[in-house]
């Protein structure tokens, strides 16, 4: 497997909002003591990486957005909707072509091995109304809670992973609870190292969130860190062991965001220490894989409609299927050791 180095000195962030897209240079931060770094030789992280999709601006052209992904099938990523698809940002598209990124499996201190992107999809019920830029506030926000329940997305890339794949666990309600977050945080040495972040596991109709009191959304409560932008996309596992047997190292999620606070008092987060993730049921997550793993075409698209059929397959760890070989991938510009993905400043996603 052909390993590359690329060179990550410029982070491009900013606050914004939930899922977006960052605009600032900052230095990184020292890491906070809740939040420590992962070693991508060992489970789990050696199944992560480092996703980069160019996000041109008139202003920046080089402009990257940076996420987290990791395999859960030999050729297949897992990562947030909103990595692909930012429907904060823009409610309607269009949105960048996912094909011109690059995933780098393993990355650290500007390592990683490079994949192409061959195809991308987010799950469809991660969508907003066709109404949503006229409506109130209120129903605005109602409207994205709803929605990140639903933020997951997967991509094929050119070849299989050489590290294996992550195990991961569907419809586990009432089974976990406590979980780790892991991902590259931008605030935290610069993103060049993935850490974790640990934390009590419930979902958010379990305490009074108001709008954000919903079954299906996930919620992740621990200490407040600076794993935060740049996470997007990575696994919440339950079991975390360098050691790898059944039933360890285990994903259930992947980071979604957290609500941000009101604009007066910074736009901080509402819910501070709390991050949120969809849960992911067989129901949505099933056919998204094979839509997916064939291509991104054909038999096997993805719902249009929401769960209701039950648990389905897929309620205990698995590796998922392995994927059919999909169309050949359209390349954006090739990296280099000075222009990774062929973008200029990285910009991870907010949390």
């Amino acid at each position: 497997m052909r390993v590359v180095c690329i060179a990550l000195s410029l982070i491009a962030i900013v606050a914004g909002r939930t899922c977006a897209a960052a605009q600032g240079v900052i230095v990184p931060q020292v890491p906070s003591g809740e939040a420590t770094s992962g070693n991508p030789s060992q489970a789990p992280f050696k199944w992560a990486g480092l996703l980069l999709i160019p996000t041109p601006t008139q202003k920046q052209p080089g402009l990257l957005s940076g996420c987290t992904a990791q395999f859960i099938a030999p050729q297949v990523l897992l990562t947030a909707g909103h990595c692909i698809k930012d429907l904060e940002t823009n409610p309607t598209g269009p949105w960048p072509d996912p094909t011109k990124g690059t995933f780098w499996l393993q990355y650290q201190n500007n390592q990683g091995t490079a994949f192409k992107i061959v195809c991308a999809a987010a799950n469809p019920l991660w969508t907003l109304p066709a109404s949503y830029t006229s409506m109130p506030k209120a129903q605005q926000t109602s409207a994205f809670a709803a929605a990140m329940q639903h933020d997951f997305a997967m991509i094929l890339v050119d070849r299989k992973s050489p590290t294996g794949v992550m195990p991961y666990q569907l419809d586990w309600k009432g089974k976990f609870k406590f979980v780790w977050r892991i991902g590259y945080p931008a605030d935290i040495l610069g993103g060049d190292i993935i850490q974790r972040v640990g934390g009590v596991l419930f979902f958010a109709d379990a305490v009074p969130l108001g709008t954000w009191s919903l079954p299906n959304l996930a919620v992740q409560w621990g200490p407040i860190t600076d794993a935060t932008h740049g996470m997007s996309g990575g696994a919440w596992v339950v079991n975390m062991s360098g050691t790898e047997a059944d039933g360890k190292n285990v994903l259930v999620a992947v980071t979604s965001g957290a609500p941000p606070g009101p604009q007066r008092l910074g736009n901080t987060q509402q819910y501070p220490g709390g991050t949120f993730a969809a849960y992911l049921t067989a129901a949505e997550f099933n056919p998204l894989l094979s839509f997916v793993s064939g291509g991104c075409q054909g038999a096997g698209a993805p719902p249009t409609s929401g769960p209701g059929s039950g648990p389905g397959p897929g309620s205990e760890p698995q590796q998922g299927p392995g994927p059919q070989q999909g169309p050949e991938p359209r390349q954006g510009p090739a990296p280099s050791p000075s222009n990774p993905a062929g973008g200029g400043l990285i910009t991870p996603n907010a949390q």
